[in-house]
């Protein structure tokens, strides 16, 4: 098989490519956790109580408990088990359901116009998963620092098949480079070409030709009637990389950072750090995606 063979790239990956290994009689280790103590429990009933309780009374007691632990084990919803379903919701109904921008205990009640309801609601400080966004694009997260960098695509479908090989052998470079989790984030968002509109009718005045000046405000015009009538969208991609802080001046995420910028560069992408003030547009518009603001000026598609 050669190198300009499409094939070459083709790999059959299994569906349950995540589904955790077998321990024992086919069942992982999460199962028999749940399975081998509720079994346990319910033959350790049976002896102690087999003498005394009718068996009809231990058999209708001891068959919804073990349906319940086979259903909990063995049970699946969108590839998470049901023991992981069981056990959020029990979280969710033993968290706080108000949240408070306050820290300090003595903030943490209700205010006097507050209605009363039977049941003092419980409060619970409101805590983001960023905790702070410096000037230099650095994102503080809890225990871990982040980074933003802006990118352009890349057409892949009309590079030649070697030129193809390559970009795929310099990504999986970038890939292996990486000691830390990092995101890839693909953004389709919606796109308001005012601007643009605006400066090709702001040059038309100074083009040479008075033909091209015309083909300009009309090309304008065209997109304004565009923009009217459709649902324009623009596509952007970000490669968020993290790393733990580090003791010395210059924070390690920002170093990887630059490191990944120069290696994507290289495949033939334009990316580029983003600043703090570009990392804090992102973070508002990801809460409210659909609020009017200023362009964003990263990279975008």
């Amino acid at each position: 098989m050669t190198t300009d063979d499409p094939r070459r790239w083709r790999v059959c990956i299994p569906a349950d490519i995540d589904r955790p290994e077998p321990v024992a009689f086919g069942l992982t280790g999460r199962q028999l956790l749940i399975t081998a103590p509720t079994a346990l429990g319910l033959w350790a009933g049976f002896l102690a109580m087999g003498g005394t309780v009718p068996p009809g009374v231990l058999v209708a007691a001891g068959v919804p408990l073990a349906a319940v632990a086979l259903v909990l084990a063995l049970g699946q919803r969108d590839g998470l088990g049901l023991d992981a379903f069981a056990l959020a919701a029990a979280s969710w109904a033993a968290a706080p359901k108000h949240r408070s921008g306050a820290l300090t205990p003595g903030r943490m009640a209700l205010p006097r116009w507050a209605p009363r309801a039977r049941k003092e609601p419980s409060l619970a400080p409101l805590r983001l998963p960023a905790s702070a966004v410096e000037d230099t694009g650095l994102l503080r997260l809890e225990g871990r620092q982040a980074a933003v960098i802006a990118c352009t695509s890349l057409n892949f479908h009309l590079s030649s098949p070697s030129e193809q090989e390559a970009a795929i052998g310099a990504f999986a470079a970038v890939l292996d480079s990486l000691t830390h989790p990092a995101q890839i984030v693909v953004q389709g968002r919606r796109l308001d070409v005012a601007p643009y509109t605006a400066m090709l009718r702001g040059n038309a005045a100074h083009l040479p030709d008075p033909g091209l000046g015309e083909a300009a405000r009309a090309h304008a015009d065209f997109l304004d009637g565009l923009g009217r009538h459709c649902d324009l969208t623009q596509r952007r991609v970000l490669v968020v990389v993290t790393a733990r802080p580090g003791g010395e001046q210059r924070a390690p995420v920002l170093h990887i950072a630059e490191q990944v910028v120069t290696q994507l560069e290289g495949i033939g992408i334009a990316a580029r750090r983003c600043t703090g003030e570009e990392v804090r547009w992102l973070l508002a518009e990801a809460m409210e995606p659909y609020r009017d603001a200023p362009p964003h000026p990263g990279t975008e598609n």
